[in-house]
């Protein structure tokens, strides 16, 4: 009997190509089959065994000049010509739109050519994207509850943020003991990293010598500002420093800290969920909706962190903030074990449970 096609559809960042990975991977584990479109970016996806991959013309019109705003709209209207073609020759059971502008060209396609749709959104806010191609879909998984701005009348269900298998292999890790030093771990992504170079250091630096001398540091910089950030610390009296631009063992680093500083992307929130670690919640001032804001309002209310926003951030209290959390080793733990309780490690499977009931004519309600 011939599999069930099923087309996973995102654009080419980081945050939206892991779960989509994630999700492709439980598909085929399913039992479908599965092809991938995404955009020139998605030249990082690595690919999965036997996942075909297009890559289709688009780009953002957000944040652009008016040239670039008709440019982008141009490329979104080559890029869905192009879908329109792959979808009817592919004829999939159905299409899995992981946020981000790149979806766009293929479920508008699934939309013209009556195909079962399912979204997955990030976010706790509802994506742009998201919300351009929400009408008419079977169903939008979410990662929160609630998720803003999912429209009336659409079923949504919450499954949570698909992962990666490194962070899954680290679930509820246990706590480690803070008896030979912290273990500070300090990232922001790309958009993020600068203002931790810029602001962190003051306040690391007005923190007692004596905690100074306890802690481990791991932080995250943009390649420019290294040694610039190496040097403010040199003197700080930390008992080991470390600052690289990017971090290939994530999972461990997550799993050995006793305290997490870091943005508030749904794919960091997920990744603190899973292992079970607390952390001091910074969102992206910039980021679209202020969906970090509200990321790190959901995870900090259950307990699990403490948010600062960015335009409140003062060294000095934030320096006293973290030294409490450094002498309260009982409560960084049951921060801990909080996010633990929030996590969904079986998103990926969730998305492909939801797949396989569209196709099989079930309504989800």
């Amino acid at each position: 009997m011939k599999k069930k096609l099923v087309i996973v559809t995102t654009g080419g960042s980081g945050g939206h190509m892991f779960p989509a990975e994630a999700i492709a991977g439980a598909l085929l584990r399913r039992g479908f089959e599965v092809v991938f479109m995404t955009d020139k970016r998605g030249q990082a996806f690595r690919g999965l065994a036997d996942v075909p991959t297009y890559r289709l013309m688009a780009e953002s019109i957000v944040g652009r000049s008016v040239f670039g705003k008709a440019l982008g709209a141009a490329k979104l209207f080559l890029g869905a010509v192009q879908a329109l073609g792959l979808v009817r020759k592919l004829k999939p059971a159905c299409v899995v739109g992981v946020g981000g502008y790149a979806s766009i060209p293929a479920v508008m396609a699934a939309h013209l050519w009556h195909i079962p749709i399912v979204l997955h959104e990030q976010n706790a806010v509802l994506g742009r994207a998201n919300r351009m191609l929400a009408r008419g879909v079977q169903v939008i998984a979410t990662s929160f509850a609630p998720t803003m701005q999912v429209p009336g009348g659409v079923p949504a269900v919450q499954v949570g943020m698909p992962a990666r298998g490194g962070i899954l292999a680290k679930e509820n890790a246990p706590y480690p003991s803070a008896r030979s030093g912290f273990n500070l771990l300090v990232f922001g992504g790309s958009q993020g990293a600068r203002f931790f170079s810029a602001a962190l250091p003051k306040a690391l630096l007005l923190l007692p010598a004596a905690l100074r001398a306890r802690i481990r540091l791991t932080q995250q910089a943009r390649p420019e500002d290294i040694a610039h950030v190496r040097e403010i610390y040199r003197k700080a009296g930390f008992q080991s420093v470390t600052i690289q631009s990017f971090f290939d063992n994530m999972p461990d680093l997550l799993a050995q800290s006793h305290l997490v500083i870091a943005r508030a992307g749904a794919s960091t929130l997920t990744e603190l969920m899973i292992v079970g670690r607390p952390a001091i919640l910074i969102p992206l001032p910039t980021a679209a909706d202020n969906h970090q804001t509200e990321n790190a309002r959901l995870f900090c209310d259950a307990g699990a962190g403490w948010l600062v926003a960015e335009r409140d951030f003062i060294a000095a209290a934030f320096a006293g903030r973290l030294e409490d959390l450094m002498r309260a080793a009982a409560d960084l733990k049951n921060a801990g074990a909080q996010a633990a309780r929030l996590a969904r490690p079986q998103a990926a499977a969730q998305v492909a449970e939801l797949v396989h009931n569209i196709v099989q004519g079930k309504k989800i309600a």
